[in-house]
């Protein structure tokens, strides 16, 4: 039996863009998070006596990589190797090898693949435990299927295919080494580290496994939940145990409070700090931060559009989140509540909110109106030359954009009467 962690995508060093400077309290978090889940990562290899460490790629943000970022992985792996334990490396688009690199000695149990396919045997006491394939991007843009280099040695030994890929063609990442699940499976390995799609996940849990690590530490509000590796257990027969860590130092939430039957705003703020609360026990013991969404109809919609009115609401929602301990980092609070009004006797209505209503309902409704709609948006973009700045409005975006310019007519066209 031996046992190994896979993680992917640690991305040292990104940036953490869309924080306005009014956070100075969450900025230092976010500047050594990348840095802080890497060392769990470290001290998780050696709290569970594992026998080697598997990086599936994009260790760095950026082809470029920052002396500081190479500074702490150095320092990371050194700390492994001092324990005995090996790291095995395969660089993806972010870090390809042609990326800058200072000369920076790394330790002897540290291998890190080429561009070109390799294998190495992992030795235990003496002993060939496993064999791990693995390669490493020359250059970002890698658009060739790296999984058909691979094969599996004529050996009885468990064997690893390490790659930084995309799997199918709904992941939403760029298509960089695209493959399918059964390219992986012809290979004939035993088990896939991969790296790449930042939400990890089991693809196949067996003959072979095949899981996405995910990224270390979430990056932003869109990278939300818990971020981690994976222990793999590996038993005499070549059964395969997997088990996943979340390595994360700073955890990134998007909540949606709804102001159906509140009343008042002590009703309002007891809700969202409730919310708040339940947040800081997810982060199990981590600071978070949190993207906050109003939605609903409520009489709270007429307080919530009063002039200035959200914002103070905002303001305490966000001291109140900074009491806390672990301390829960409102990043922005969006509103897409509505008027509680009866919207079917609204649309029947011959006036003109129900004309606006029931053209609305239609665009919404009817697919081959939206397409009408879509159309005539991509030649104001083009005559405009805003499409450089804009992108095409996909159909999910589109609806989203009727639902919202309804709730803007009624707040205009209705005032407070309903």
């Amino acid at each position: 039996m031996f046992k190994f962690v896979h993680a992917a995508d640690l991305h040292l060093d990104s940036p953490f863009q869309g924080l306005s400077d009014d956070a100075p309290e969450i900025r230092r978090l976010l500047y050594d998070a990348t840095f802080l889940a890497m060392n769990n990562l470290i001290d998780l290899c050696i709290d569970e006596n594992v026998d080697f460490l598997l990086i599936a790629g994009d260790l760095y943000d950026s082809k470029d990589r920052s002396l500081r970022a190479q500074l702490r992985l150095r320092r990371g792996l050194t700390k492994l190797a001092d324990a005995g334990i090996a790291s095995y490396i395969a660089h993806g688009n972010h870090d390809p090898l042609n990326g800058w690199q200072a000369s920076i000695e790394l330790p002897n149990l540290v291998h890190v693949f080429d561009d070109r396919i390799g294998s190495v045997i992992h030795s235990r006491s003496g002993e060939p435990i496993a064999i791990v394939h693995g390669i490493s991007y020359n250059r970002p843009d890698i658009k060739e299927n790296l999984s058909l280099k691979f094969e599996r040695r004529d050996s009885p030994l468990f064997q690893i295919g390490l790659l930084h890929c995309n799997v199918g063609d709904k992941t939403g990442h760029e298509p960089y080494s695209p493959c399918s699940i059964a390219d992986l499976v012809a290979a004939g390995l035993d088990y896939w580290a991969l790296g790449h799609v930042h939400k990890g996940g089991v693809l196949r849990e067996h003959s072979p496994c095949i899981i996405y690590a995910g990224n270390t530490q979430g990056r932003h509000v869109n990278e939300s939940g818990p971020r981690g590796c994976y222990i793999v257990n590996v038993d005499d027969a070549h059964g395969v145990r997997t088990e996943f860590h979340a390595i994360d130092a700073l955890r990134w939430h998007s909540i949606a409070q709804s102001i159906d039957k509140i009343a008042n705003p002590d009703g309002l703020l007891n809700a969202i700090q409730g919310s708040l609360h339940r947040i800081q026990a997810d982060a199990s013991g981590r600071p978070s931060v949190c993207r906050l969404t109003l939605t609903g109809r409520g009489p709270m919609h007429s307080d919530l559009s009063m002039m200035n009115r959200a914002e103070e609401y905002f303001s305490e929602i966000r001291e109140f989140g900074m009491s806390l301990s672990p301390i829960v980092w409102v990043s922005d609070m969006r509103l897409e509540t509505k008027w509680e009004i009866d919207l079917g006797r609204r649309m029947a209505s011959n006036d003109v909110v129900g004309d606006c209503l029931r053209l609305i309902d239609q665009y919404c409704r009817d697919g081959i109106e939206r397409a009408r709609l879509s159309e005539c948006l991509d030649e104001l973009l083009l005559h405009r030359s805003a499409g450089r700045y804009i992108d095409r409005f996909d159909d999910k975006t589109l609806i989203r954009l009727l639902e919202s310019a309804q709730s803007i007519l009624l707040n205009e066209l209705l005032g407070a009467e309903d």
